[in-house]
């Protein structure tokens, strides 16, 4: 096989593996529906704002589903509908600078996991709401008046040893927020650090990986230099002219 038709080969195997091995992207549509448990409170923020908001369990239509969340960017404004949401770790919400931390991700987890139910108190649900804003802004944020709580839920996280709950933001145009994480999300309960490297694994690669694999072993031996072939044939044929001459 010569140069040329090796490579036009290996770009039409090239071809058939990237819908494989290209990440999918979906965009997710987001729909505000409110404070659906909560109060107002007066809040100032570095940016200018100072005035009175709705703090507590938001209400949110996600692709579809109704699900509780909280508001994680108090520096943005709610959009009551937005296609342009995707699902990501808390550490990567909402927009810089505001951030959150592996420690304040997990903050944020362990107060949901202390706190929160469906069924709280609307007064309750607004300290969360606040406790919340006060991790995500920190000296960019101040509850002014009534907190609901706030300073007493932060105060506890000290003394929790239990597991965070098990969420997941959702960042776009809009308002980010942190919710449950979906079946198959990937969200992080409590972010863990980096693990090292792992021992090589002792099981067969289920389908989806081996078929990849299979592909690159194939170009591989594509791009060898094919020469090597004949070379071998005439050894085995050079021993079999000496085996002949021997009496």
């Amino acid at each position: 096989m010569t140069n040329l038709a090796r490579a036009s080969l290996a770009l039409s195997l090239a071809a058939l593996l990237s819908p494989l091995t290209t990440p999918s992207t979906h965009a997710i549509l987001v729909e505000d529906l409110g404070v659906r448990k909560g109060r107002p409170v007066h809040i100032s923020l570095s940016t200018g704002f100072n005035g009175v908001v709705a703090a507590g369990i938001k209400s949110l239509r996600v692709d579809g589903v109704i699900m509780d969340g909280f508001c994680i960017d108090p520096f943005t404004r709610a959009l009551s509908s937005s296609s342009g949401y995707s699902l990501v770790p808390l550490t990567q919400a909402p927009e810089a600078p505001w951030t959150l931390t592996t420690s304040e991700a997990t903050q944020v987890s362990d107060l949901w996991a202390m706190f929160y139910s469906p069924d709280m108190k609307k007064k309750k649900a607004a300290g969360l709401q606040i406790a919340i804003w006060e991790i995500v802004g920190g000296d960019d944020f101040t509850a002014i008046g009534k907190s609901y709580g706030a300073k007493k839920m932060l105060a506890a996280l000290g003394g929790f040893t239990g597991q965070g709950a098990d969420l997941i933001a959702l960042t776009g145009p809009g308002q980010d927020y942190v919710i449950p994480t979906p079946p198959g999300g990937g969200g992080e309960s409590t972010p863990t650090p980096t693990p090292g490297p792992s021992p090589p694994p002792t099981n067969v690669p289920d389908g989806g990986s081996t078929f990849p694999l299979f592909a690159s072993a194939i170009l591989a031996l594509l791009v060898l230099n094919t020469s090597c072939v004949p070379a071998l044939v005439r050894v085995r044929v050079r021993r079999d002219q000496m085996s002949v001459k021997r009496p």
